[in-house]
């Protein structure tokens, strides 16, 4: 064994020593542990928190809309999703679809509603994976009645149950005289629930054949919706399709659509790990007290390996190895603290949420190359508090600290 490491290990685990600086020793060990094993639950948590509102958002809206600058909408767009298909060969799935505005009127209520009229064999949203009652059923079999989904918390609202038929409003401009609303029944076949509530209780969907009718659109659509193999890459691929659609198509990333969600999680993200870092970097003092007093407490025997020909460099790796040891014990047991607690998170669900977080219970996201990286910044931070009481040590006279007393 590596006589210094040796050495490191008996100053600091021996029982023969001041019971005051292994106290302060202990204390410096959970100050980094409850350091390391915040940063690890606090980048979970958030981690977690981002990858299931991008599931939930994309899944709802796809990872791109192509809409139109014209309120005409889109006529021919068979031809643009062909294009796009030959020459982004990232694209992996696309629909049509159409949505507007529109009024909602039960026997008892009306209620502002986006009816969203889709194709039920080319819909690439998760919403046939979503519903709670009745079944993700659009194909219509009666020319005069339709049929429609409308979220869980919408339908309790306005007292919907499956089967029932409702009347629906298409809103086309401003309603006038001249200008009268079109109306269409419908009959509910299903209903449903994302998590996400604003859309929940908003957005409708039907059949697009229905939605066309109901708008007077004709054949034309009001979006194309587009998903790739790389949702990061989202941005990057709605400049391709901006370049090679050109006017009247307008295509946006669900990072755009949503900026207002996407902004708020990267705030709650990026300075939790700054301010948490702040609790391994208070420890390190620690360390560095908890190293000044151990040198004081052993100045006799550094007096006497430095007479027995140990070298500055050899006593100061001695204290070096000491400040590495409470690092690396304390580390160990904050990653085994973190990891513990958050997959205890992950399978009994201890924390409830609130609605408006768009998830029933905390989120957790473990990623490996975080807890190395959070393990790699606590030893560096470490490390670096053991220079200063090591080089201090090594400075020592071994004749005065032989007669020290």
């Amino acid at each position: 064994m590596n006589y210094k490491l040796f050495i490191a290990k008996r100053y600091l685990f021996s029982r023969k020593g001041s019971k005051f600086t292994s106290f302060i020793t202990y204390v410096s060990i959970a100050g980094v542990a409850l350091g390391v094993a915040a940063l690890i639950i606090t980048i979970s948590i958030m981690s977690g928190f981002e990858k299931e509102i991008k599931e939930k958002v994309a899944g709802l809206v796809s990872h791109i809309q192509i809409g139109s600058f014209g309120k005409e909408g889109l006529h021919d767009y068979d031809y643009a999703m062909k294009r796009l298909r030959e020459d982004i060969p990232e694209i992996t799935r696309m629909s049509a679809f159409v949505q507007k505005e529109a009024v909602l009127r039960t026997p008892d209520m009306v209620e502002g509603i986006l009816i969203k009229g889709i194709n039920p064999e080319t819909d690439i949203s998760t919403t046939r994976n979503k519903i709670l009652e009745g079944e993700f059923d659009l194909h219509s079999t009666d020319t005069n009645i339709s049929k429609i989904l409308i979220g869980q918390k919408l339908a309790e609202k306005l007292g919907i149950k499956v089967g029932d038929k409702i009347f629906v409003f298409g809103i086309n401009g401003i309603p006038s005289p001249l200008n009268h609303p079109k109306i269409r029944q419908f009959r509910v076949t299903g209903l449903y629930e994302t998590g996400l509530r604003d859309y929940d209780d908003v957005i409708v969907y039907t059949d697009i054949q229905s939605a066309q009718k109901l708008f007077e659109l004709g054949q034309n659509v009001t979006g194309i919706e587009v998903n790739i193999g790389n949702i990061e890459r989202a941005d990057t691929v709605v400049n391709m399709m901006k370049n090679i659609l050109g006017y009247p198509y307008y295509p946006k990333s669900l990072f755009t659509m949503y900026r207002g969600l996407f902004t708020w999680v990267e705030l709650q993200k990026a300075p939790a790990p700054v301010i948490l870092s702040l609790i391994i970097i208070v420890a390190t003092f620690n360390i560095i007290s908890t190293l000044l007093m151990m040198v004081l407490e052993k100045t006799q025997s550094i007096g006497i390996l430095k007479s027995l020909g140990v070298s500055k460099t050899g006593i100061m790796s001695i204290f070096i190895y000491n400040g590495m040891l409470i690092g690396l014990t304390g580390t160990l047991i904050g990653i085994t603290i973190g990891l513990g607690l958050s997959f205890l998170e992950m399978e009994f669900h201890f924390f409830k949420l609130p609605d408006f977080y768009y998830m029933s219970s905390v989120p957790i996201l473990i990623d490996p190359l975080m807890i190395v990286l959070v393990a790699v910044i606590s030893m560096s931070l470490c490390f670096i508090a053991t220079v200063i009481p090591s080089y201090l040590a090594s400075r020592m006279d071994p004749v005065k600290s032989i007669r020290f007393a």
